[in-house]
């Protein structure tokens, strides 16, 4: 079991005949005060290469969960109350805070007995990371992440840069993209929606951004 994040990029080089698979999707600050409060638990679930095995009673447990939450959002496309659809809403994002900390909390018991202490330029990588995932949507520039840890730019990427193999852009950079796709693959969303809840200024300006960053329009990737 892994979690994939916008928080850092995963590529798959291989898999066994005998995987399988069952996936929940949510957004990591649905537990990011968790992390926020703690970076030893963030280091370890987000940082470190963040997959675990499973035993049955663990895995049935997972399963279970997943189903649970899928049968209720097939309910809450369903449901017209709007009261109702609140609040159904709440339980399934509930479901999918507890899931995620039920597997933070046996991946961090997994690692207690290795754990390491967190060096000063990896705590500064993990709190740009959380910190971006918060703000990136208002704040895209290095020197705003490099002022909130007393940091001058240059010190401040090049920390980034050593501790984690990419600069505070190209990291500022991922993470919007992701989150635009993201919004992108929602049905019936506009263009125009999706560059207001980026921060965006305008239509246009997120438009060239997104095309600079992935070689094709937003409605193009709508359109794929």
């Amino acid at each position: 079991m892994m979690i994939h994040s916008p928080l850092f990029p995963m590529l798959e080089l291989s898999r066994s005949t005998d995987y399988s698979s069952v996936i929940l999707h949510d957004d990591l600050e649905n537990i990011y005060s968790v992390f926020a409060n703690n970076l030893a638990a963030a280091q370890q679930v987000v940082v470190i290469s963040p997959y675990m095995l499973l035993n049955a009673g663990q895995q049935a447990f997972f399963v279970r969960r997943v189903e649970q939450i899928r049968a209720k959002e097939k309910l809450l496309r369903e449901i017209r109350h709007i009261v109702q659809n609140k609040l159904l809403n709440t339980i399934i994002n509930l479901l999918k805070q507890e899931t995620l900390l039920e597997f933070a909390f046996l991946f961090s018991a997994q690692l207690q007995e290795n754990a390491q202490p967190i060096s000063h330029k990896r705590q500064v990588l993990m709190t740009f990371l959380l910190s971006l995932n918060q703000e990136y949507h208002q704040h895209r520039t290095v020197n705003f992440y490099a002022g909130k840890q007393g940091l001058t730019p240059r010190h401040f990427a090049d920390i980034v840069k050593q501790e984690s193999g990419y600069t505070p852009m190209e990291w500022i950079n991922m993470v919007t993209i992701n989150q635009a796709k993201n919004l992108l693959r929602q049905p019936n969303i506009l263009v125009k929606q999706v560059a207001d809840e980026l921060g965006f200024p305008e239509q246009f300006t997120f438009r060239k951004y997104f095309k600079v960053h992935t070689g094709m329009s937003p409605s193009e990737f709508q359109g794929k």
